[in-house]
């Protein structure tokens, strides 16, 4: 189980240094990723089937709704987490709105490059220099992503392909009904599908299963009530459909690494 989170906040997106010590489940983020071993036990990442040893000499690099999860010895490691957000790094990188920011989930990281990582958690304690301590954070994400590119091009134009109609349609239903209990055969008889063929054409389309992607819109439901109320997890618990608070502190763990009463700790720190 997760010790520690230490957040910092930009135009980028977020980072989060992470003590991590119970593995991940399969899930997705609506934001880009980056993650980065630091210390201690690094233990293997699978993003979209592939396996990627984390450690000083390679990172992980996660495209958007990608589906990955993350195997941790027991012992734990320390690791640095990076969730872009897409918009940035279209506008930054001079890309096409819709492209993947990786053509590959391994990143390979230069000496300097790995220590860099290190250096910036010196930057997130200074507390009277937030502007120069965002400068290094985007020097750093600049950094990886060139090194991803040297390592993998990106194909000049690739775009992130349309959904059928019927997986746009479910998708909007689940962003809808987030704050509910739904049920997939609901979903599929929206839809117009049988519940067996509405998951093959949803997995097929999006890499994901219907399951993986309600998962990922409550979690960054539950991220955004964490960082914007005060209600006590109980209630953000049932907002989100949980019959207790105890299942909604082993969801988010198992997502995010941290239990929520942490995490907000955390966001707290950084208000």
């Amino acid at each position: 189980m997760s010790a520690s989170i230490r957040l910092f906040r930009g135009a980028f997106g977020h980072v989060s240094m992470l003590n991590v010590a119970s593995d991940l489940v399969t899930h997705a983020h609506v934001d880009a990723n980056i993650i980065v071993w630091l210390d201690g036990a690094a233990g293997d990442m699978i993003v979209s089937g592939r396996r990627v040893p984390l450690g000083p000499h390679t990172a992980a690099a996660i495209n958007s709704f990608e589906p990955h999860s993350h195997a941790v010895p027991k012992e734990g490691g320390m690791f640095l987490a990076f969730y872009i957000d897409p918009d940035w790094a279209w506008r930054r990188r001079g890309l096409a709105e819709g492209s993947p920011l990786f053509s590959r989930p391994d990143v390979p990281l230069d000496p300097w490059l790995h220590r860099a990582a290190a250096d910036l958690l010196a930057c997130f304690d200074d507390g009277d220099a937030p502007d120069m301590a965002e400068y290094e954070v985007e020097r750093f994400i600049d950094s990886v992503m060139d090194a991803a590119d040297a390592a993998a091009p990106r194909r000049r134009g690739a775009r992130m392909r349309g959904h059928d109609f019927r997986v746009r349609k479910s998708m909007q239903f689940m962003r809808e009904k987030v704050a509910e209990r739904i049920s997939f055969e609901e979903v599929a008889r929206t839809v117009g599908l049988s519940r067996p063929h509405f998951f093959a054409l949803f997995k097929e389309q999006t890499r994901l299963t219907p399951n993986v992607y309600w998962n990922t819109l409550r979690m960054e439901e539950a991220l955004r009530q964490l960082q914007a109320s005060e209600e006590p997890l109980t209630a953000v618990a049932s907002n989100l459909g949980f019959t207790t608070q105890g299942n909604f502190t082993r969801f988010f763990r198992d997502h995010a690494g941290v239990p929520p009463t942490l995490y907000r700790e955390a966001v707290r720190a950084t208000a």
